[in-house]
C-alpha cells in the first residue's frame, strides 16, 4: 500500500484528496476492510430531500466525480450500481453492501460550533461580534491543492480562517444551515464545489443575499423554485 500520503490535524480535506486517498486505500475499500491505519475522516452526502446521511472513511469511493456510499438494508438493493462496482474493483470486490450513487456535501473539519454541532465544508456559519453580524459559507483557500491550504470564508479580496475566527473569544459562531439548496442529481462533486464559493457573492443585494440565507435553513432540498422556500418558512417547516 502507498503510505506517502498521510492525514494531520491541520489537512484540509477536498474532494481532490478524498479521492486520491480512496485510490491510495482500494484494497481496503475493495474488501471492507477496517483497520487503525485508515484516515479518520468523515463525509457528508445528500440522501433525500430534508436528509443528510454520513459515512467514515473506507466505507465510500468516488468514480471520477460522483460519489458512492455503502449502504446495508434491502431498501437500498435497487440503487446498489453492479456495473460500477465491477468496472472501478476489476471485479474483485468481496463487499455484500450495496453501493449507491448520493451527491457529496462536504467533509467534517472537526472544528466544532458554538452549540457544540461539527462544522462541515459547505456549511452557512453566522458570525457575530460585539459590531457586527453576517452570514458566510465555509470553503478553504486557496482553489488549487497546496500544503498551505486553510478552512476559511472566501470574500472579494481576502478570506476570513475558520480557526481564527473561533479562536476570537469576540466572535461567535453558529451553524444555520448549508449552502445545499436548488440541487440538482446531475451535479458532479466538483459543481457542488462551486456551488459552496458562490455563496458568498460580494456583489449580492441585501434582499439577495437574505434569499440565500433563507434557503440555506432547508437543505438539503432539491426545489428550484424560491417560493418554495418561502412557504416551507410560512408553515413553520423545520429541517
Amino acid at each position: 500500500m502507498n503510505s506517502t500520503f498521510k492525514i494531520t490535524a491541520s489537512t484540509v480535506i477536498t474532494s481532490t484528496k478524498l479521492k486520491l486517498l480512496c485510490n491510495q486505500y482500494h484494497y481496503e475499500i475493495c474488501h471492507g476492510q477496517k483497520n487503525n491505519h485508515l484516515p479518520k475522516i468523515r463525509i457528508r452526502y445528500v440522501e433525500s430531500k430534508g436528509k443528510f446521511g454520513y459515512a467514515e472513511f473506507g466505507d465510500f469511493f468516488f468514480v471520477n466525480d460522483d460519489l458512492y456510499v455503502w449502504k446495508q438494508g434491502k431498501e437500498y438493493a435497487d440503487m446498489h450500481n453492479t456495473d460500477v462496482v465491477e468496472y472501478h474493483f476489476i471485479k474483485k470486490c468481496t463487499r455484500t453492501e450495496y453501493a449507491c450513487r448520493f451527491l457529496y456535501a462536504g467533509a467534517d473539519t472537526n472544528f466544532i460550533d458554538s452549540k457544540g454541532e461539527h462544522i462541515f465544508v459547505g456549511d452557512v456559519l453566522e458570525i457575530k461580534n460585539d459590531f457586527n453580524k453576517t452570514q458566510l459559507a465555509l470553503g478553504h483557500f486557496p482553489y488549487y491543492e497546496n500544503d498551505k491550504m486553510t478552512y476559511c470564508f472566501v470574500l472579494d479580496n481576502h478570506f476570513l480562517s475558520l480557526q481564527e475566527c473561533l479562536n476570537n473569544k469576540n466572535t461567535i459562531i453558529t451553524r444555520i444551515g448549508t449552502t445545499y439548496f436548488q440541487l440538482d442529481w446531475n451535479f458532479s462533486t466538483e459543481d457542488m464545489n462551486n456551488k459552496v464559493r458562490s455563496f458568498n457573492g460580494w456583489y449580492d443585494s441585501n434582499k439577495e443575499h437574505n434569499d440565500k440565507v433563507l434557503m440555506a435553513r432547508y437543505t438539503p432540498n432539491f426545489d428550484q423554485e424560491l417560493w418554495k422556500y418561502y412557504g416551507l418558512e410560512i408553515l413553520g417547516i423545520e429541517y
